[in-house]
């Protein structure tokens, strides 16, 4: 199935459920829930939860890891858990066992609910998108991942970008060439630029300081290089290239159009005067319809099993821990005048319908088997310090968010953000293990960005051969579009969405050596 295919299906059976509250999966009262899919608003109402004392942690990169005071219990793993608190102290909210997991009865082979040999929760499959038997959300991650940055609109950089490379799979870590930008719009760098990876952009490009770019640069209009640039591989363009005084240096080839002309460039290769046509680098005309995802989360998810409340996030006065098993949980909203710390310990899908409001520190931690889909149908606030994912394996934690992700203080990301309906705006020094699918991109403050590889081999659902229109709607290992409409391996690059390679029927984005 199609991504547009996915959405629509998800649409159609939210309709049928007539946006009644269903099957909520909360045991809180108080619950209000709306529903208007395809494109308007999931919002929610709840009431208050429990409570729980932290004690945050230090450290700049792999943080996110906290205590939480006070004496809790854990519960059985059906009915009630058990919790015990000391005055004035806090109380814990934790799973032990998958909320999705149970025993095999019968000869089930459901991959899609939750019992059957099959379960995303013991390590096999994926957790489907909801109405769909097809897709699932690695599938969803590896299709939509693919710059270090990617901006639905222009990218202004008024301070230093940094992007590279590396493969949460390789023990090593080694950090590569590979982490790509995309624009659809119009590019203005003012500061030092390092692209560690192919530029794509649909519109005029500007620099305006020094400026690098590992791979290939590709521009659908004239390029003017205003100080010491560097481009080391091909560059291709469909406008002028204007670089006076040899400004510019392209080590490999220049495909430019016969009517356009290079004005003052190093070409160390070949100029090669053809007809050039550059793609357009971000899929910003199809987007993710985050809200409808939601709301089938709402209707079908796992906060009966652990038990969880809807509202169990909204309006909390005190610091708070929750734990959350392997599972789909549906939140109404997260609103907190203090710390929240969320840990996770397997598979998870986190949905919630309104904004994410935080006054005091946020972490979500994710256990070694930990994987994260948080979906977010309004806003995002982060007032103080938070941490959301790993930076050891960002292609784990996937945030996809309807409405606008921001934050005020030291942040730690170690996730893949989406993020196409709000320009992204760095105005704290900002680094990102993960990449950013964005409305906008604009940059105030020096904004490093390190793209993990391992996303595009995230585990899917999608079978071999399916239907596509392009290839935005086919992954690895069959990345490609074929004549027939149907997604197959790729045989060149081409084959490949922008900004990737093709090695050996497979899709990368660092080159292989």
């Amino acid at each position: 199935m199609t991504r547009r295919g996915a959405r629509l299906w998800v649409a159609m059976v939210l309709a049928a459920c007539g946006g009644s509250d269903g099957d909520s999966g909360g045991t809180g009262t108080g619950l209000s829930v709306g529903t208007t899919m395809m494109g308007a608003t999931v919002t929610a109402t709840g009431s208050t939860g429990s409570t729980s004392t932290d004690v945050p942690t230090t450290g700049s990169t792999v943080s996110g890891v906290s205590e939480s005071t006070g004496t809790s219990v854990t519960g059985p793993t059906t009915g009630e858990p058990m919790t015990s608190t000391d005055p004035g102290t806090s109380t814990s909210t934790t799973g032990t066992t998958s909320a999705t997991t149970g025993e095999t009865t019968g000869e089930s082979t459901s991959t899609s609910g939750t019992t059957g040999p099959v379960d995303f929760c013991a390590g096999e499959g994926g957790i489907l998108l909801p109405g769909d038997e097809v897709t699932c959300t690695g599938d969803l991650g590896k299709k939509t991942f693919l710059f270090a940055i990617c901006s639905c609109s222009g990218l202004t950089a008024n301070n230093s970008l940094k992007t590279d490379s590396f493969d949460s799979n390789d023990p090593n870590m080694v950090p590569m060439d590979g982490g790509s930008v995309g624009v659809n719009g119009p590019y203005s760098a003012a500061s030092m630029v390092d692209i560690g990876g192919s530029l794509w952009v649909d519109g005029k490009i500007q620099t305006f300081n020094a400026h690098e770019v590992a791979q290939q640069l590709k521009c659908s209009d004239d390029l003017t290089a205003g100080s010491p640039s560097h481009v080391a591989a091909d560059l291709f363009t469909e406008g002028n290239l204007f670089a006076q005084n040899m400004t510019l240096t392209i080590d490999g080839d220049l495909h430019i159009r016969p009517n356009k002309a290079n004005n003052g460039a190093k070409v160390l290769g070949a100029t090669i005067k053809e007809q050039v046509e550059v793609k357009t680098p971000c899929d910003c005309e199809d987007l993710i319809d985050v809200p409808a995802i939601v709301g089938g989360y709402m209707q079908a998810n796992d906060n009966d099993a652990l038990p969880i409340a809807p509202d169990e996030l909204v309006g909390l006065p005190q610091p708070k821990s929750v734990e959350l098993p392997c599972g789909r949980y549906f939140f109404t909203g997260i609103d907190s005048n203090s710390t929240l710390d969320i840990t996770l310990t397997g598979r998870t899908v986190i949905a919630i319908a309104g904004d994410v409001q935080n006054a005091g520190a946020f972490h979500i931690t994710l256990g070694p088997e930990a994987e994260l889909d948080l979906f977010i149908a309004g806003n995002a606030n982060f007032n103080n310090v938070a941490t959301i994912g790993d930076p050891k394996r960002p292609a784990a934690t996937r945030i996809y968010v309807g409405g606008a992700f921001k934050f005020a203080s030291n942040f730690t990301l170690g996730a893949n953000l989406y993020q196409p309906n709000a320009v992204f705006t760095a105005n704290n020094m900002s680094e990102i293990w993960g990449s950013l699918f964005v409305g906008g991109l604009q940059l105030a403050s020096p904004l490093v960005v390190h793209y993990d590889q391992a996303i595009l081999d995230l585990e899917g659902c999608d079978p071999p051969g399916e239907g596509c229109g392009d290839c935005h709607d086919c992954a690895n290992p069959t990345p490609a579009c074929t004549g027939d409409g149907t997604c197959g391996p790729c045989m060149v690059d081409d084959d490949c969405c922008p900004p990737l390679v093709c090695d050996a029927g497979v899709c990368k984005a660092i080159i292989p050596q």
